[in-house]
């Protein structure tokens, strides 16, 4: 288990993760201008958040389509 501490407009948060998805967490949010060792604003935790949002939607669109592909071909003569 890792611990990471973010701040936001001033109060601190402490949350406890597995290591591997605490890495994933790390890296995604400081490529999405989120710091563990200041203080972020809001605005940009949120646009963090609709960042993976969107990353999580076009995976479920791509998974539906290999799965809509894969279906095709099993059903063809």
């Amino acid at each position: 288990m890792k611990k990471l501490s973010l701040t936001i407009s001033g109060n601190k948060y402490e949350i406890t993760l597995e290591e591997d998805f605490a890495d994933f967490v790390i890296k995604d949010l400081e490529e999405s201008g989120i710091s563990f060792a200041r203080d972020n604003n809001p605005s940009n935790l949120l646009k963090a958040y609709l960042k993976i949002a969107k990353k999580s939607n076009s995976y479920e669109d791509e998974i539906e389509l290999l799965i809509a592909v894969s279906y095709t071909h099993l059903t063809l003569p």
